[in-house]
């Protein structure tokens, strides 16, 4: 378990190193609390209203639409398919625009999940911890190397108990270059609106 886990923080580098080379509504980040009971291992959170994912971990790219990449400030920016060592992913390389930025989102490789990955966290990452949850889903700061100063954070989302879906950001100092991880939770947020409305 503990190979997956280093596999999942060594990723999250390689995604933030190739960001720096129907549910259009963008959803409102909530500040929930995490959820309190636990599946009963790894002591991750139970999430009692999993996503279905099959359609996007297919597809990453389908995870944010052309209208949510554009309200984050990325218009005319596609989505790259991107198989890396953590899953299927995608990027949007806007680091040549004037946002000057990247965000990515890969779905874990089944058999690596919360569970998986949290009694490991803090042998795998410089830097683990909660954050609010996301539409209701457990959500982590997961940095294999604190590159914050730098524009760069990336998160973990669980969204069931057996997946989770990792979110990258990386800025060239752009106008969220201050402020990366609040990036990449607003980027997350507009992943999940979009699974949730396919998922309907």
């Amino acid at each position: 378990m503990r190979i997956r886990s280093i596999v999942v923080g060594t990723a999250a580098l390689a995604l933030l190193a190739g960001c720096g080379t129907s549910g259009d509504t963008a959803g409102t980040p909530t500040t929930a609390s995490q959820p309190t009971s636990t599946s009963g291992s790894g002591g991750a959170p139970k999430i009692d209203s999993p996503l279905d994912v099959k359609a996007f971990t297919a597809d990453p790219c389908k995870t944010v639409t052309a209208v949510q990449v554009e309200a984050f400030g990325l218009p005319g920016v596609s989505g790259r398919a991107n198989t890396s060592p953590v899953g299927e992913a995608c990027l949007w390389n806007g680091v040549n625009t004037e946002a000057k930025m990247s965000p990515g989102v890969a779905f874990l490789l089944e058999g690596t999940n919360l569970s998986t990955i949290l009694p490991n966290k803090d042998s795998t990452y410089a830097v683990f911890e909660t954050l609010p949850a996301v539409q209701g889903y457990p959500t982590y700061l997961a940095l294999p190397t604190d590159l914050r100063s730098r524009g760069n954070c990336s998160a973990l989302v669980g969204v069931s108990d057996e997946r989770a879906m990792f979110v990258t950001f990386s800025s060239l100092g752009g106008p969220k270059f201050s402020d990366p991880c609040a990036a990449v939770t607003e980027f997350a947020n507009l992943a999940i609106t979009t699974i949730k409305a396919g998922a309907k």
